[in-house]
């Protein structure tokens, strides 16, 4: 989707990558991203941290109310931070989140969602905790439907279409 190189055209990681590369000359290329993240996200809650010390301490609260009424938010990166953060997430949008590759697989992931919902409110016997006899046999909802399939791991919702379905996608 994109090399570390391409990275370098971001201000922030720019700084960064070449702090590593003058500490760490002969940094292989794995070792390298590590390290970038790590100090990235060191960097972020650096920030945060100083700059929502400086707007808790000019707005002075003294209850949550105080909180709710500043009329702004009072945990924030700085502005020069928040420049930073919008243009990495900038550069992401389209190489990484927007990436044809990773549309794909959100669609896919997405029919997963959709196939299992609409086979558990064809077929509410399908779900694990309707296969045993219920004393009241009462409807499922939809809702319960979907609290079901939100709290299931990536790998249970698969596993749960396989059982399911004839064909699954392979969401790599």
């Amino acid at each position: 989707m994109f090399s570390i190189d391409d990275l370098r055209e971001l201000p922030l990681i720019s700084d960064i990558l070449t702090e590593i590369a003058e500490r760490h000359p002969r940094i292989e290329t794995s070792r390298q991203v590590h390290e970038l993240m790590r100090r990235l996200i060191t960097r972020m809650i650096e920030d945060v941290i100083a700059c929502s010390e400086r707007l808790l301490a000019a707005c002075g609260p003294t209850s949550a109310d105080d909180i709710r009424g500043a009329g702004a938010a009072v945990v924030a990166f700085s502005p020069a931070m928040a420049a930073a953060d919008r243009t990495i997430k900038d550069f992401l949008f389209p190489r990484m989140y927007r990436h044809p590759r990773i549309m794909r697989i959100m669609g896919d992931a997405e029919a997963v969602v959709r196939d299992l919902f609409e086979r558990y409110r064809r077929d509410p016997g399908e779900l694990p905790w309707r296969r045993q006899p219920l004393v009241a046999d009462t409807p499922v909802s939809a809702r319960q439907i979907a609290d079901f399939i939100a709290g299931m791991t990536d790998r249970y919702a698969l596993s749960e279409h396989m059982r399911l379905f004839d064909s699954t996608p392979e969401l790599r």
